[in-house]
């Protein structure tokens, strides 16, 4: 008698659980979901970078065979930017002319380096500068705790041309 009983019980819980789901899948129907359309922006990107430190491999980092580990990435709006050529020393700008990949509204730079583990003692940051057409839209540094890697967000709007961008 108990093992009909548990059986029974079983039915009932699994059974309502499968009707709940198929109920809730088959109510969502099969409307297709448009991805967002995103336009470009039409203004010159250019993005300065300045350590206050000289970077150098991550000592701790995880070696895959998909990519090299570099000194610096740096990602806009998710995608991975080309960085050949760039060695971050302290206190020297870097420059990446031409950012490819900026949108109208709202954007995001992602930025992580690891500092020389000689100085873990000390705070270190990062000075990031965005220039619109050679006009300076965003001004911001990036700071680490001690020991840690330099790593963080940079948020900014692009939008169309500002009316003080014409040329007289």
């Amino acid at each position: 008698m108990r093992l009909i009983l548990v059986v029974g019980i079983w039915i009932v819980i699994i059974g309502g659980l499968w009707l709940y789901v198929w109920q809730r899948d088959s109510s969502i129907g099969n409307a297709a979901i448009e991805a967002p359309n995103f336009e470009s922006a039409e203004q010159q990107y250019t993005l300065e970078i300045t350590p206050t430190f000289s970077a150098e491999e991550d000592p701790f980092a995880l070696e895959t065979s998909v990519g090299e580990p570099g000194q610096l990435q740096i990602s806009l709006n998710g995608n991975p930017l080309e960085l050949s050529g760039i060695q971050l020393e302290q206190g020297k700008p870097q420059t990446i002319k031409d950012l490819k990949g900026i949108i109208k509204g709202h954007n995001e730079i992602y930025l992580n380096t690891s500092p020389p583990i000689s100085q873990h003692l000390l705070i270190h940051g990062i000075r990031i500068r965005l220039f619109e057409n050679g006009i300076p839209v965003l001004d911001d540094t990036i700071w680490n705790s001690q020991g840690s890697l330099v790593s963080g967000t940079v948020n900014f709007e692009a939008g169309p041309p500002r009316e003080d961008d014409h040329e007289h």
